[in-house]
């Protein structure tokens, strides 16, 4: 028993590290559900299998491995008594005979297609439901048994996760793709106009048509040079390169609006893969905090809009004890939370707040505004992937919905809590902790 032990373990590490290496050479959903399905059956004596995956809370039989007979009620050639009750509760089902299984007599489906032995696990990531393995053999009864669990339950684990970035992948994919098509639309639009302007303006436009030709090529590599465009529109914008008129500063905010706006994007989601591969960069040190508070209110008063009635104020303790955490991430934190911060607040106040908790053994850091604030339902959703207050979005501010999502990693990553307090036309309080160093 103990060789056959480690005959097992040395097969599920195989599979496991195949699993990553074929997420790092493709990022394509489709081979990826094939790879999958073809795994799952060589780690186990499946003669069959499925691989289904939840879309809009319906089951979507995406791959399947062999040809047996169909259900001839759905057509399907599987029993879906067992899959979903696999997808209600979030554990695996395992059935050494099908037929004699008391639990399974009521499905008529089971008797038509003779079913024997089956082993059906979820697919999660994340706490979310992405889908369900289903293998089964019609020509053996106790094929399966209780020791293949663990390893497929472990290797779904991975291939769930590896499906959700994949998904992700075709979703940025779509949304470089329309990002491209806008960018000639407008650079056709300015080509028109540079031959109605006047011969003045010519060498200011050829330089603006430069500018937005390179950004149709962003399209192709999210990870280029983007804070090089947003330097060279900043110059253009404040007169470095002449005059502009009214129509071509319109044009220039708008670009400088939708490269920050792919730069936010494409950092977010890169951070959140790294996160989910466990490959994202975390270096805790013991520092202090105060110097890191100085940074981040310096790049705030950057962020400020022209014209923007918003005061910007430390109140932190000055005693405040080093803690253990990672410098870079905690600026990335405080910059996150400050800028939406001073994006819903028009008028009056945002605050960066700390003190030690009351046990000692955390930093209490807080980033308060005087702003519109959010609504009561949305708050036990404003910390997940994609989302957005309702009255943010009204207001004028369409975000990518991943930066809270990514403070609350990166603080659970520093062992602490993230929360927020807010109320409706009155402003917010977001607090987190970070851990007291040793």
């Amino acid at each position: 028993m103990a060789d056959k032990a480690t005959v097992n373990d040395d097969s599920i590490l195989k599979q496991v590290l195949e699993v990553s290496r074929r997420m790092a050479e493709t990022r394509d959903l489709e081979p990826l559900l094939e790879y999958v399905m073809e795994q799952s059956i060589a780690l186990t004596k499946g003669q069959h299998g499925y691989l289904v995956l939840m879309e809009d809370g319906q089951l979507d039989f995406r791959v399947q491995y062999g040809e047996p007979d169909r259900d001839k009620k759905s057509g399907l050639p599987v029993s879906r008594t067992i899959i979903e009750q696999v997808a209600n509760t979030l554990e695996p089902q395992l059935v050494r005979n099908a037929l004699q299984d008391h639990k399974l007599s009521d499905a008529t489906s089971i008797w038509e297609m003779k079913l024997k032995s089956v082993l059906c696990v979820p697919l999660i990531s994340r706490q979310h439901l992405q889908g369900v393995l289903y293998l089964e053999n019609r020509h053996a009864i106790n094929a399966f048994d209780e020791s293949d669990v663990p390893p497929l339950m472990i290797f779904a684990s991975q291939a769930a996760v590896a499906i959700h970035n994949a998904k992700l992948n075709y979703e940025l994919q779509q949304w470089a793709d329309e990002l491209e098509k806008r960018v000639a639309e407008r650079t056709t639009e300015l080509e028109e106009a540079r031959f109605q302007a006047e011969e003045g303006w010519e060498a200011a436009i050829e330089e603006n048509l430069q500018r937005t030709a390179l950004l149709s090529n962003i399209a192709h590599d999210i990870r280029s040079p983007l804070n090089t465009v947003l330097s060279s529109l900043d110059m253009m914008r404040d007169g470095f390169f002449g005059d502009l008129n009214d129509e071509q500063l319109v044009w220039i905010e708008r670009s400088l609006t939708a490269v920050n706006q792919v730069l936010r994007l494409a950092t977010d989601v890169l951070d959140l893969t790294h996160m989910e591969q466990g490959r994202l960069s975390f270096n805790p040190t013991i520092l202090q905090l105060d110097p890191i508070f100085r940074q981040s209110m310096s790049i705030a008063e950057g962020m400020k809009r022209s014209g923007q009635d918003v005061v910007l104020q430390t109140q932190a303790a000055e005693d405040l004890p080093f803690v253990r955490a990672d410098a870079d991430r905690v600026r990335q934190i405080l910059t996150n939370l400050i800028s939406n911060a001073l994006k819903f607040t028009k008028q009056g106040s945002v605050s960066l707040d700390a003190r030690v908790t009351e046990d000692g053994q955390f930093v209490e850091v807080s980033v308060s505004d005087t702003g519109v604030g959010i609504p009561e339902d949305d708050i036990p959703f404003i910390f997940e992937r994609f989302r957005q207050a309702a009255n943010q979005e009204d207001a004028g501010y369409k975000g990518t919905g991943l930066g809270l999502a990514i403070c609350k990693q990166l603080v659970e990553q520093h062992g602490g809590y993230i929360d927020v307090h807010s109320e409706v036309g009155k402003g917010t309080t977001f607090y987190f902790t970070l851990p007291v160093a040793e």
